[in-house]
């Protein structure tokens, strides 16, 4: 859990130029930040916040007795899984074809997966789903945001 909010608050710090560029505020070490290196970094982070998120509902879904908790993690345990694995993807995609296609892997394939288990859980509101995994779900879809942000800026 911890890993995730410290690779969140990294990435705000990241992204934190970029989002202040329009208002001519600047951090003055951004001058010679990378863009690339800043994707590379975020899409690590979105890469383990992602992981974590499986491992966390894989996990739950081995052990919950509860059945309806057991369908929806059915249905979204290795999707987090894919998603994570797109994630991962978007990295060696900047690397050999550029921003474009790291911006598909995101946009096509993971985000779907989070948002398709994100809308599971919020049609399903008589199932319990724990706080933790919305909010890593939470997590994952802002890591997302984060990374086509700066994939953007190429």
């Amino acid at each position: 859990m911890a890993n995730f909010r410290l690779c969140l608050f990294t990435l705000s710090l990241i992204t934190l130029p970029f989002i202040l560029q329009p208002f001519n505020v600047i951090d003055p070490k951004s001058a010679t930040a990378d863009v690339k290196g800043l994707a590379t970094i975020s899409i690590t982070c979105g890469t383990r916040d992602a992981d974590e998120l499986y491992t966390d509902t894989d996990n739950l879904y081995t052990n919950t007795k509860d059945p309806a908790l057991h369908n929806l993690l059915d249905n979204c345990w290795w999707r987090f899984l894919g998603a994570r694995d797109n994630i991962d993807s978007a990295g060696r995609m900047l690397s050999d074809k550029g921003s474009d296609a790291a911006k598909l892997a995101i946009t096509r394939y993971a985000m779907p997966m989070i948002t398709c288990c994100s809308d599971l859980s919020k049609k399903s509101p008589t199932v319990a789903v724990p706080k933790n995994i919305i909010d890593e779900m939470n997590v994952v879809s802002n890591d997302c945001q984060i990374i086509l942000e700066i994939l953007s800026n190429f």
